[in-house]
């Protein structure tokens, strides 16, 4: 909101909130002597000479009689000063020794009104430019550099910081209130270790740039936090990056937070690199040829057995006694199949290709 620009409805809001108080009928002029809002309909929009007259001196002017002033009546007018500018005139119509007392109750009434609607909208034009700086940083669609550069500069962040994505997302909950809970708590993590930077995305994901100082705390921070929402919460945080590399940080918090959703994880961290996180990058068409590649020709028991026999690190005793078979019929098995496939589950070179067929169909 402009400072020498007074929307209708917040002039209305103050017009009526003044009226409550002093109980009698409020004008309030524009900068160019338009009454804008008034508790008297018949007004709005007419020409107020002793509004238009106050704001450009900057003085209280009192009306003796009606239409002393071209459409004004008795009473008294008041320049609203915000930061010594006047911004337009508050009106109180009626007998100016009566209406005088109510000057300073009424003027701080309207200030008060118009500071609280410029923060407001302050608040929503930083929302604004947060939201355009990282979504222009996380999806590579910079088209000013010297824009963000400013902007970040502006919230006091430097350039030459790294930075890392964290996505949170909340993927089940059982009524709105639950729902509020845990959007709260997700913004009081991200509060907690000193964010600005975040931003919503429909439907219930979070997204923030953290530097290196905060991604360290959000380890701490969030176990106590977020710990209780196994379950319904996911996340996943990608790797420190350089500013204009952020877009790769984001693609690593995907893959991450893939990683939870699937292990019921609150948060993974794709610098705690494992072969599930490296699995979750692969595109799911490649995924499935190479799985029916290597165990089309199986049936589920020998799929289970090959299961067994890497979860036991390729142990013929320990697998043999946990799928209670004795040691040869395990090796016979094992031979069959890789007679059927071409790859011997035994060697460890070609073991590897069972291990990630069995990863990438799990």
């Amino acid at each position: 909101m402009a400072v020498n620009k007074i929307k209708f409805k917040v002039a209305q809001e103050i017009v009526d909130a003044v009226k409550e108080v002093v109980d009698k009928n409020i004008n309030f002029i524009d900068i160019n002597g338009t009454i804008i809002a008034s508790t008297d309909e018949d007004r709005i929009n007419t020409f107020h000479e002793a509004g238009y007259k106050s704001i450009s001196t900057l003085k209280n002017i009192t009306v003796n009689e009606d239409e002393e002033y071209k459409g004004a009546k008795k009473g008294i007018n008041y320049p609203i000063l915000i930061n010594n500018e006047a911004i337009g005139a508050i009106g109180i119509t009626g007998e100016p020794d009566e209406v005088s007392k109510f000057g300073f109750l009424v003027t701080k009434i309207t200030e008060i009104f118009i500071k609280e609607q410029q923060l407001n909208y302050k608040y929503e034009s930083d929302k604004q430019r947060i939201n355009h700086v990282v979504k222009s940083l996380i999806y590579d669609s910079i088209e000013d550099k010297n824009e963000i550069e400013t902007i970040l500069n502006e919230f006091g962040i430097g350039l030459k910081q790294k930075f890392a994505v964290v996505i949170f997302k909340i993927t089940k909950y059982n009524d709105v209130r639950e729902l509020e809970k845990v959007e709260n708590d997700v913004q009081g993590v991200l509060k907690d270790i000193g964010n600005i930077f975040k931003i919503y995305v429909y439907p219930n994901e979070f997204i923030a740039l953290v530097n290196e100082e905060r991604y360290n705390n959000l380890r701490k921070i969030y176990m106590n936090t977020l710990r209780k929402y196994e379950g319904i919460l996911t996340g996943g945080v990608g790797r420190l990056k350089e500013l204009y590399d952020t877009h790769k940080s984001y693609s690593e918090a995907r893959s991450a937070i893939k990683y939870s959703a699937k292990n019921h994880e609150i948060l993974t961290y794709f610098d705690s690199l494992s072969l599930e996180l490296i699995l979750e990058g692969i595109d799911e068409d490649i995924k499935k040829q190479y799985v029916d590649k290597v165990l089309r020709e199986l049936e589920n028991s020998e799929i289970e057995l090959l299961q067994a026999f890497y979860r036991n690190d390729m142990s013929l005793k320990n697998t043999s006694e946990e799928l209670f078979i004795h040691k040869n019929t395990l090796q016979y098995r094992l031979e069959k199949i890789g007679q059927k496939t071409g790859f011997n589950p035994r060697c460890f070179k070609e073991a590897i290709i069972f291990y990630l067929a069995l990863r990438l169909k799990s």
